[in-house]
């Protein structure tokens, strides 16, 4: 216990060089790393992904809905959903989803696209 330390003869041929150990650790976190990146990645940007169990869909009243509301539409961004704001404002509301036609910016196929999750019902209560 008091003695030099004798190294194990066994035990030093597999010690690796500090050098060498820097150089496996590198490449060991470079790998780890690019691996963490594509599994992010992809779940980040898999477009084929479908709603969770949780996930219920949603309709909403385009004659009610806020900025924020109107964007989780399909098709519709944040210009597009000012758009329909301001309409609604200097017009009234919408008789029907189709009256979204008259808004800048809105074309038949955003209008088809929104039939299914989008409804007019006008003003009934103010939230």
């Amino acid at each position: 216990m008091g003695g030099p330390h004798v190294p194990d003869p066994a035990y030093s041929e597999a010690v690796i060089p500090p050098s060498r150990r820097r150089l496996l650790l590198r490449l060991w976190a470079a790998c780890t790393l690019l691996l963490a990146v594509r599994a992010f990645a992809h779940g980040m940007l898999n477009a084929n992904t479908r709603p969770g169990p949780g996930a219920v869909p949603t309709v909403v009243d385009i004659n009610r809905a806020s900025v924020a509301e109107l964007q989780a539409l399909p098709g519709i961004g944040p210009t597009r959903a000012e758009a329909i704001v301001l309409h609604r404002v200097r017009h009234g509301p919408f008789a029907d989803v189709d009256g979204l036609r008259r808004v800048d910016g809105i074309g038949d196929d955003t209008v088809a696209s929104l039939r299914s999750c989008a409804v007019a019902q006008g003003l009934l209560e103010p939230k």
